[in-house]
């Protein structure tokens, strides 16, 4: 070969080593040239950046030996020893590994076995990209992925388990899920419900007006509402009527929103409801007549009573059947006053007591007799048994005060009163007339008057007690729930005939 041609030859190969190096230098990735022993002939300056080390530390070395042994990677010796030899390439090739000062990375290596023409000597490039953040990015994808996927299976889980129908709609109202007692409920299938706009379900069936102010207008502006009750007739059900409850979700970042649709079948509840009602209207019409017919009984009573009184001929048998006459009269008010009060339930025994009294003075006072009737109750209320028999205890000592207090048309005053504390109270009845007479309690005897006192304060749980004197005679029915000390004996009540 001529000598021009040799040197030309040289300076060829000494150009392309440079050339060879600057491409080195320049790729992104680490990178390193390698024997065919595996020392290093060259290496990228990305290399040494990356992996921090110095190429005085790095060139002419055993790959293996490299920081002190780091790069004596397993898989690495696979790749180089036994991969590279017999393929010649290999590209993707992923190895993670601890290392002292960097910590965990994970690489993924290009490694290509180069020859040369009439040469025995090979060299081996090897291409280093770390892709540990893009690992470890992609675990947290993969991590978000399951939460997403767990969330969802949970969301639907519990779409699934509540037994009132349920719809999750988009913010176009397009139907996203539905749980299965929707389905059952209203006789639906999934593929004919899901992706489908909410009012074009069943052929326009769920394009009701009432649902549509609920959607359109009222969660839009409120973002929520409950007991929102529509009506609407299902071609395939019939008449139904459903408590709404409707909430609008917002999600964090996203322009996007949902709409959660719970749909409560109350039709059965409400037609109970009207029959409930329809029942208490049969029941208070049944009560009035009940009233009605118990009113006109004493009545016809009473008028029985008092005729046999004016035909018999014994002055004691007229007594009594003028009594029993007076008795019944005032058991028919008791009765008018707790149909007036509205005896069906609890009665509030301050005006109850008051139009009782006012009845008591217009049958038996009048005008003739200057005696006062006066009520001094305070608020409370009793169930309509209690409230009869307080009247019945308040007519016959009233009745019992006008007969004995106020001889010879004697001027006075009854007074009615009621006193509460809590399930505690006292009934009291006194007047300012007659009391004792030398020394003796007057009217002390047991008869008709006295035995109902009894009877019905039993009933009431409550004690009697009687105190009289010169200035006129107190009668006290009191309830007490627990012990407590009487800071003053308890008025006594009048023994009543």
């Amino acid at each position: 070969m001529p000598s021009t041609g040799f040197r030309e030859q040289f300076t060829g190969i000494a150009d392309a080593w440079p050339l060879a190096q600057g491409i080195v230098d320049t790729v992104r990735e680490p990178v390193l040239v390698l024997d065919n022993e595996l020392r290093v002939i060259a290496a990228s300056r990305s290399f040494y950046s990356a992996f921090k080390v110095k190429p005085n530390e790095t060139q002419g070395r055993l790959l293996y030996a490299l920081g002190d042994a780091q790069w004596d990677i397993p898989k690495l010796r696979v790749l180089l020893e036994k991969i590279i030899p017999e393929k010649g390439v290999m590209e993707g090739y992923e190895v993670q590994h601890e290392f002292p000062d960097l910590g965990h990375r994970t690489m993924r290596l290009n490694a290509r076995q180069v020859f040369y023409e009439g040469g025995a000597n090979t060299t081996i490039l090897l291409g280093i990209e770390d892709v540990t953040a893009e690992r470890v990015l992609e675990r947290e994808k993969d991590a978000l992925l399951r939460q997403v996927e767990e969330s969802r299976a949970f969301a639907q889980a519990i779409v699934d388990t509540v037994r009132e129908p349920f719809l999750v709609l988009d913010q176009d109202l397009r139907v996203l899920d539905a749980s299965r007692s929707f389905y059952s409920t209203f006789a639906v299938s999934p593929q004919d419900t899901q992706g489908r706009p909410l009012y074009a379900l069943g052929d326009g069936q769920w394009d009701i007006p009432g649902l549509r102010l609920l959607l359109e207008k009222i969660v839009p502006e409120r973002g929520v509402m409950e007991d929102y009750e529509v009506e609407h007739v299902f071609p395939d059900i019939g008449q139904r009527t459903m408590l709404l409850n409707a909430r609008k979700v917002f999600y964090e970042g996203g322009a996007n929103t949902t709409i959660l649709l719970g749909i409560e079948d109350v039709t059965a509840q409400r037609i109970l409801e009207r029959e409930k009602d329809e029942l208490l209207r049969d029941k208070d019409v049944l009560f009035e007549e009940l009233q009605h017919r118990v009113s006109n009984s004493l009545q016809i009573i009473a008028s029985i009573l008092q005729m046999k009184a004016r035909v018999v001929k014994s002055e004691e048998t007229r007594f009594h059947l003028q009594d029993a006459h007076k008795r019944v009269l005032l058991v028919a008010a008791v009765q008018k006053q707790l149909h007036a009060a509205g005896a069906t339930g609890s009665v509030d025994i301050a005006p109850y007591l008051t139009k009782l009294c006012e009845s008591l003075a217009r049958s038996m006072i009048g005008d003739t007799r200057p005696i006062v009737l006066e009520v001094v109750a305070e608020t409370g209320s009793a169930s309509s048994r209690d409230a009869e028999s307080l009247g019945l205890i308040v007519t016959e000592l009233v009745m019992n005060a006008l007969k004995h207090a106020f001889p010879d048309g004697k001027k006075g005053q009854i007074t009615v009163a009621y006193d509460r504390a809590g399930t505690d109270w006292k009934l009291s009845i006194s007047d300012n007339g007659v009391g004792k007479s030398d020394g003796v309690i007057a009217y002390e005897k047991s008869g008709l008057g006295t035995g109902i006192i009894k009877a019905l304060s039993s009933q009431l749980d409550a004690q009697v007690e009687t105190s009289t004197a010169a200035e006129g005679t107190n009668v006290s029915i009191t309830h007490v729930t627990l012990p407590v000390k009487v800071a003053a004996p308890m008025a006594a009540a009048r023994a009543a005939e």
